[in-house]
């Protein structure tokens, strides 16, 4: 993420020698939801998944974060974790503890700016993951896939059935059921692990019949 008008990214602040260079190997959890944090992370290299346990005990998948974003904002100044983040894949992160963050800011003060704008797409993130929790499993599968295409700005997207299922809250079987009728209405093509998306159109059909679920 880079601010208009300015030349800063996490890569630079990298290479300005910011940031404690950290490598994870598949299926490692990063933290979990409601563990005390020391700092955040930046992914340079792999991919995390985002988890959130709701009260009732449910886990749900809510998004997978992409090299050039942070990871676990919420807890920059020792505050606990509201989600869970799953290394999904061998992935290089850089950890950004309180001080550090604090020297950083001091020196290009832009930092800062790109910290809070961050934070607030990830706060927005948890509010609609929230709020459309009661959406019928149609829409929130919709609002999941179109996310992923929006976030990896690519029209087929690798994730299994029973990842879908986990991120939207629903059986597999469901899931299979949805993507089937999208396939025979033309908006979809899928097979094992691999979902192309064929008309975005009608995804976001899909999607302005649900906004009233977001807006309640």
């Amino acid at each position: 993420m880079e601010l208009v008008g300015t030349k800063h990214t996490w890569d630079t602040f990298i290479t300005d020698g910011y940031g404690k260079q950290m490598k994870f190997n598949k299926n490692t959890f990063l933290f979990h939801q409601g563990e005390i944090g020391e700092g955040f992370y930046y992914l340079a290299k792999g991919e995390v998944k985002i988890s959130l346990l709701s009260n009732e005990g449910t886990e749900r998948d809510i998004d997978y974060v992409m090299p050039g974003e942070l990871i676990g904002e919420q807890s920059f100044n020792k505050a606990p974790y509201f989600t869970t983040a799953f290394i999904t894949m061998p992935s290089t992160l850089y950890f950004f503890s309180i001080k550090d963050f604090n020297q950083l800011c001091s020196a290009i003060p832009d930092a800062a700016n790109l910290f809070m704008e961050s934070l607030t797409l990830k706060v927005r993130l948890l509010a609609e993951a929230t709020a459309i929790l009661n959406a019928p499993a149609e829409y929130r599968l919709a609002h999941f896939l179109y996310k992923l295409f929006k976030r990896k700005n690519m029209s087929t997207i690798y994730i299994s059935q029973v990842s879908l299922a986990r991120s939207v809250g629903t059986s597999r079987i469901t899931v299979y059921k949805i993507l089937n009728q999208w396939k025979d209405e033309g908006l979809i093509e899928h097979s094992k692990g691999c979902i192309h998306l064929l008309d975005i159109s009608k995804l976001e059909g899909l999607l302005d019949d649900a906004n009233h679920y977001l807006t309640r």
